[in-house]
This record gives C-alpha cells, sequence and structure tokens, in this order.
C-alpha cells in the first residue's frame, strides 16, 4: 500500500524554520534559541512518531515534491530510515538541553542555528527516497558543519575545518561521480529491494564514489584523517552532534547502496563487501592503538569512534542477516554511549579547563557524577552484558559464524580487550589518583549546570535501559530491518 504524507516534510521543515528563526533571533536572545532548539526537535520528533503504526504494520511510505525536474525530491520511509530519525531527534533533543548551558562564550546564536539545520539535514539524509534527495541533505549536512568546527577561530581550528572542508569537497565530487554513472546505466536513483545495479563497465567506479564518500563520513580507515583534528579543535557539543548522527549518516548509506543500489548478490559477485570488511577491520584495530596511544581526551575520543564506527561497517559487509543486526544495533549503541562519554568530556573541559589524560588524577572526587556516567560508559564501551554494546557484539559475532569466519571473532574480542586498555584506566585514575585527596570540592551535581548533567544521565541511562527491559524496542526494530533486507 503507498501513501501520500506530509509528516517528513513537516518534520524536517520545523528544524529548518527554527534554525533561521534562532538566526535571526540576536545574540542577546540565545535563551529563547535554546527554549525553540528544543521544542522544535520535541515537535519534529511527535510528528514522526505518528508514522510508528503505519512503518510497523508494512506500509511503504513515500511523498515527493515536484523540484530540480525531471527528478525532483523523494522521501521514502521504512523502519531502518524511521528509526534512524527518531534516533537523531532525540540525540539533538538531549544535545540541545547540553548546549543550552554549556559556556561557548561566544556565537551562541550562530552556533544553534547551524545546529538546528545540521539536524533538518541529518534527518533529510535518513528520509530521502533516493540517491539524489540524499546527496542534496547529505552535502548541506556536510558543508555546514564546518562553521561549528571553526567556532572558535584558534589557527588550530583552521586548520582542522579547511581538513575536513578538503575531504568533504572530494567525497562530494566522487559521490556525483558515482550518481552520474549510475543514472547513466540504470536511468534510476530510487531505492529499490535487492538493487537495481548490474555488472558493468563502470558499475565498479560507481561503488568506489560511492563507499569513498560514505566511508569518510563514517571514520573508514584510511578516510578517517579529519576525525582527530576535528575532534580536538571543535566545541564539545559540535563534537557530539558529529559522532552521535553525523557518523551514522555515513554507515547508513553503505547500508542502502549495498542493499537497495547494487544488491548483495552483486556486491557478493564483484567482492565488494571484502574489501570494506578488510577496511572495518583495520579501523577497528588501527583505531583502537591510537587510542590507546593518545594523551589528549578528545583526541582519544577521536581514534576510539573510528574503531567503534568499524563495527558498524563490519556488520554490513559481512552480508548476513545477523551480522545486519548487529551493525544496525550498534548504530543506536554507539551513539548513547559515546554521546556520554563526550559530554562528559566536554563538562571536564568546561569546569576544569583539563583535556590531558594525566591531569585527570583525583578529578572523580572533585566531578563524581560527570565521572559516574564515563565509567558507566566506558564499561559499556568494552561490551559487557547486558549494556548495548554487548548485543551488537553478539549479533556481530552470530554472523561471522553465519558466514564460516570464526577468526573474526577473534577479532572482536581483541578489540573489547583494547577498548578496555583505553577506556578504563581513565575512570581508574580518576577516582584512585594520586590526587585522589582532594574532598574540599563539592560532591553535589558537580557544579554543573543541570541542564548539561541531566544529558548526560539520560544518554548513560540509554546505554544499558532496553537491555534490562521486558522487550528490547530496539532490537526487535533491528530484527525487522534485517528481515526486510535478507527475504
Amino acid at each position: 500500500m503507498n501513501t501520500i504524507l506530509w509528516q517528513p516534510w513537516a518534520a524536517i521543515g520545523v528544524l529548518a524554520v527554527s534554525a533561521l528563526m534562532v538566526w535571526l533571533g540576536g545574540e542577546k536572545n540565545h535563551k529563547t534559541g535554546s527554549a525553540l532548539s528544543l521544542c522544535s526537535l520535541t515537535a519534529a520528533f511527535v510528528i514522526l512518531v505518528t508514522l510508528v503504526k503505519s512503518v510497523l504494520a508494512g506500509e511503504r511510505l513515500g511523498a515527493t515534491l515536484d523540484m530540480l525536474p525531471p527528478f525532483g525530491l523523494s522521501i521514502q520511509i521504512d523502519l531502518l530510515s524511521l528509526s534512524l530519525a527518531l534516533l537523531f531527534l532525540f540525540c539533538g533533543a538531549v544535545l540541545a538541553l547540553y548546549t543550552a548551558t554549556y559556556p561557548l562564550k561566544q556565537g551562541y546564536r550562530r552556533f544553534k542555528a547551524i545546529f538546528l539545520f545540521i539536524l533538518a539535514c541529518a534527518t533529510g539524509v535518513v528520509l530521502a527516497g533516493d540517491l539524489l534527495t540524499l546527496f542534496l541533505f547529505f552535502e548541506a549536512m556536510s558543508l555546514s558543519f564546518f562553521l561549528l568546527v571553526i567556532h572558535h577561530r584558534t589557527r588550530e581550528a583552521v586548520a582542522a575545518t579547511m581538513k575536513f572542508l578538503y575531504m568533504t569537497v572530494g567525497g562530494s565530487v566522487l559521490y556525483f561521480m558515482a550518481l552520474a554513472v549510475v543514472f547513466v546505466q540504470s536511468q534510476n536513483f530510487s531505492w529499490q529491494d535487492g538493487g537495481f545495479m548490474t555488472a558493468g563497465a563502470y558499475t565498479s567506479l560507481a561503488f568506489v564514489g560511492f563507499a569513498i564518500a560514505f566511508g569518510m563520513k563514517a571514520g573508514m580507515f584510511p578516510l578517517h584523517l579529519w576525525m582527530a583534528d576535528v575532534y580536538g579543535q571543535a566545541p564539545p557539543p559540535a563534537v557530539a552532534l558529529s559522532s552521535m548522527i553525523m557518523l551514522k549518516t555515513g554507515a547508513y548509506g553503505m547500508i542502502r547502496i549495498f542493499h537497495q543500489v547494487f544488491g548483495v548478490e552483486l556486491i557478493r559477485e564483484q567482492g565488494w563487501h571484502v574489501v570494506i570488511l578488510v577496511l572495518a577491520i583495520i579501523s577497528i584495530i588501527y583505531g583502537s592503538l591510537c587510542a590507546f596511544a593518545e594523551r589528549d581526551l578528545p583526541r582519544r575520543l577521536a581514534y576510539s569512534g573510528i574503531a567503534q564506527l568499524g563495527y558498524i561497517l563490519f556488520g554490513i559487509s559481512l552480508l548476513t542477516s545477523e551480522a545486519l543486526i548487529g551493525g544496525v544495533y550498534h548504530i543506536m549503541g554507539h551513539a548513547m554511549m559515546k554521546g556520554t562519554l563526550l559530554l562528559c568530556a566536554g563538562a571536564i573541559l568546561a569546569k576544569t579547563g583539563k583535556r590531558k589524560i594525566a591531569d585527570l588524577a583525583g578529578i572523580g572526587w572533585q566531578m563524581p557524577l560527570t565521572m559516574s556516567c564515563f565509567s558507566f560508559a566506558a564499561l559499556t564501551a568494552v561490551g559487557l552484558p547486558p549494556m548495548n554494546i554487548f548485543i551488537s557484539k553478539w549479533y556481530l559475532s552470530l554472523g561471522a559464524l553465519v558466514n564460516e569466519q570464526p577468526l573474526l571473532i577473534l577479532i572482536l574480542l581483541l578489540s573489547s580487550v583494547m577498548n578496555a586498555a583505553y577506556y578504563l584506566p581513565i575512570a581508574f585514575t580518576a577516582f584512585f589518583g594520586e590526587r585522589n585527596r582532594d574532598l574540599h570540592a563539592s560532591l553535589l551535581w558537580d557544579r554543573l549546570p543541570l541542564g548539561m548533567w541531566v544529558s548526560m544521565l539520560l544518554l548513560a541511562i540509554g546505554s544499558v535501559a532496553f537491555g534490562l527491559g521486558a522487550e528490547n524496542v530496539p532490537l526487535n526494530w533491528a530484527q525487522n530491518i534485517a528481515a526486510a533486507f535478507f527475504n
């Protein structure tokens, strides 16, 4: 059944209009801008929630705007797109609450307006019904983000911004090239179950173009070069926005091209999945090694993100239902876990100005609530049951067994040990380091604004809440998503 609907465009429009209103509101009205951000994100979330019942019932929902003839802008909603859109909007609301009281020091109006616009574009990416619509939202999102990276306007921030911008433009050119190849060969941009591309002279060129564009956004080795510099220089709320939402759009794009552009059979025949699998494994190991060696907390979290996104690409490239369940579930689990870590790191930086891990000894006594959330998220990252990351790694392991590749499970186990090696010492040192007698600081609320602490707590709870419930709704949705692609 095909249903014409207005809700997706309304959700995107609410965010875009709110971004404009915040921009026009003036620097002195940043509190009003914060309230408007929260209200618009909540409204967009509620609008899309009205579609859950129809999507779960198996309806195919779509809407097209007659723009950019002869193609148009197309929206198509299935369980994958709706679940990620709801995840993005929830994470966006949590970040808006955090940002409302975070000491940005300057440019509140500009930051919050761009923040909302990026969320509108990210929502458009996952709701897009074809490659062209996705391209337009994807590029608008990417090019807007550099304005957040350069927020502090330091020499280092400018250098990080230029690296990100050059890589983004390069990815855009390759995406557009791949788009042209797809149109010449198939005269089609729309998602199609099982894919619509056939083997041809330039089919591999198209796949490489898409893989580089999406892989760069997902931090896949060797396209990760922008991440550590950006995470080290951008304001913490912008870093969290990138990790929790923007990186996921790259993984989302990979899922679409694997299953609804080229198709699993063609990809398996050409062996492209093996290349992505190898790069995913390198991302996991390389990211973990670099994180272990890094002594700057934001940069360590950046390298760990390369490893964590590697798990998602690992699940996509195994081409099994079980592995895809793990990959899709890891998108949600990583957003909660990594969001907690980044917001905690931002709180530490805002209160103490410290970013070197060696300087964090004993900080657990000054900021006990912040470091408790950080420690909890660190345990989640290791993959201890019943936390979200354990569930995703379990399904990734099942996917490896289904593929008769048990050695891949050893890589997952090794990566968990490495996660523990670079996360847990931070938590241990914070509470049991040599400065642990600094008890003069208040233990209540860490002297942080309530909005910042509530944001960290919400994400920390989200890291484990679904695994403890009688019914794990995100896992059920991930299973249904995988079943739709492989049945």
